[in-house]
């Protein structure tokens, strides 16, 4: 089947240099930026005059030009298309626009894959004019899209469902204890501080200054946990290491299972629970490590109680640092945490670990939508 460059049968429309002076948050006519295009919504306005051209109607395909480079369904609100956007347009007869739509998804990322960068990759619209599809009859596209778009809608529900399942434990915790920060139910209340074990370094952050740096890594010995971990939460990615000999004089910063791993800089409501089965190691000096006493507070409620919405907020709001927020072990030990008692917190980790099984099957069912999809596109614009 020969192939048609898209210029040959659609127009790529570039986005105006609308002037940041006429930005506003007010009740003006949204503007699309690339930030937008994932969530299908505005985050600005602009109070400046523009061209009919450049609105942007629901259903309209545009592209990212900076970055990652995806094609998106555009279903947010009526709005002005911004410059480093393009929008596909006023397609021939001959193309069924949806054909289009997943055709480009895998040239885009191959063009992608293909380009240098210093700092962000960039697209033109010549590039997009010149991608080359295969072009077969009206028919024949209108059955492609037809399989792809029921592959494209499982993966849409897999994705919904995974979201619902992350939201179940949030809301056991709500439904049991309450929102943390204004205790309607009145648990008792301590410092957070109070609730560690009664043992030497059962809060500590990660070693200060030059204690740990790079030149002390080695291949293999004993682990450097760090933010990455956290992040993901998976300890069992990363492979920074420390020697036995250095291991040993921070051995302050060493874990234990069921200790709390606190993010402090930038990402601190990330939070991960050190498992039975870990291997041995130290925290570097973006983290802290909480050793609880179980007999008081639980590491499933803690966690639950310190990533939820409010008590995030609250600690964003005693946090220090410019653009990015920062909190300290002082920040955290003084920090209010109801405490309800040892039987309640039983029950709630015991749903925590049924909603968690039901978030883990969610996710891995949505890897196996989004693969067969991704294989499907591959299949047919191989």
């Amino acid at each position: 089947m020969p192939s048609v460059r898209l210029g040959e049968v659609l127009e790529v429309q570039s986005g105006f240099a609308f002037k940041t002076e006429y930005f506003t948050p007010d009740a003006e006519m949204p503007l699309i930026r690339i930030r937008d295009l994932p969530n299908a919504s505005t985050e600005i306005n602009y109070r400046g005059k523009y061209r009919e051209e450049f609105i942007v109607e629901q259903g309209s395909y545009l592209i990212g030009m900076d970055g990652n480079f995806r094609c998106f369904r555009w279903q947010g609100p009526r709005a002005l298309l911004n410059q480093r956007v393009c929008r596909l347009r006023n397609f021939n007869a001959s193309v069924e626009p949806e054909y289009i739509y997943y055709g480009i998804a895998k040239k885009l990322r191959e063009i992608e894959d293909t380009t240098s960068f210093v700092t962000v990759k960039h697209i033109s619209a010549k590039q997009i004019q010149n991608i080359e599809l295969p072009i077969p009859p009206l028919d024949e596209q209108r059955r492609i899209v037809d399989i792809l778009s029921r592959a494209e809608g499982i993966v849409r529900l897999r994705r919904e469902a995974q979201k619902k399942a992350a939201e179940l434990i949030p809301a056991l915790f709500l439904e049991l204890f309450g929102d943390p920060v204004t205790n309607p139910k009145g648990w008792p209340v301590v410092k957070l501080g109070e609730l560690a074990a009664k043992e030497k370094f059962a809060i500590k952050a990660g070693p200060f200054g030059s204690a740990l740096k790079k030149a002390f890594y080695v291949p293999t010995g004993y682990k450097i946990y760090g933010q990455e971990q956290v992040i993901r939460d998976d300890l069992s990615y990363g492979d920074y290491y420390i020697s036995e000999e250095k291991y040993r004089k921070l051995e302050n910063c060493r874990l234990q299972a069921h200790d709390l791993l606190i993010s402090l800089v930038g990402t601190f409501g990330k939070i991960s629970i050190v498992p039975e089965q870990f291997e041995p190691g130290i925290i570097n000096p973006r983290l802290m490590k909480i050793t609880l006493d179980r007999s008081r507070a639980l590491p499933l409620f803690m966690k639950a109680l310190l990533t939820g919405d409010s008590m995030r907020e609250r600690i964003e709001s005693v946090s220090h640092g410019g653009t990015m927020s920062i909190v300290n072990v002082g920040i955290m030990k003084g920090l209010d945490i109801p405490v309800p008692p040892l039987d309640i917190q039983v029950v709630f980790e015991r749903y925590y670990q049924d909603a968690l099984s039901i978030q883990t099957q969610q996710v891995a069912a949505t890897q196996k939508a989004e693969a067969t999809f991704n294989a499907l596109l591959h299949r047919t614009f191989a």
